[in-house]
């Protein structure tokens, strides 16, 4: 038997993250910061808790900082 995956509880902000993740996928950190609209503190505690998680990544390359869904 397989073992059932846990849910992990999310506060309302970072689902409204990860919404946006799941729709792009991959998209620049500061563009993925103003279409959620939250306050800086509100926003490191969210994309902290997402990275937490292991339900998004932060990735820097050439082109600039990244965040896409974990996996």
């Amino acid at each position: 038997m397989r073992p059932e995956k846990k849910r992990i509880a999310m506060s309302e902000e970072e689902k409204v993250v990860f919404e946006i993740l799941k729709k792009a996928e991959k998209i620049e950190l500061s563009e993925l910061k103003s279409l959620a609209g939250l306050s800086n503190k509100k926003w490191d505690k969210t994309i902290k808790g997402l990275t937490k998680n292991k339900l998004a990544k932060v990735e820097k390359t050439d082109d600039g900082l990244f965040v896409e869904i974990f996996g």
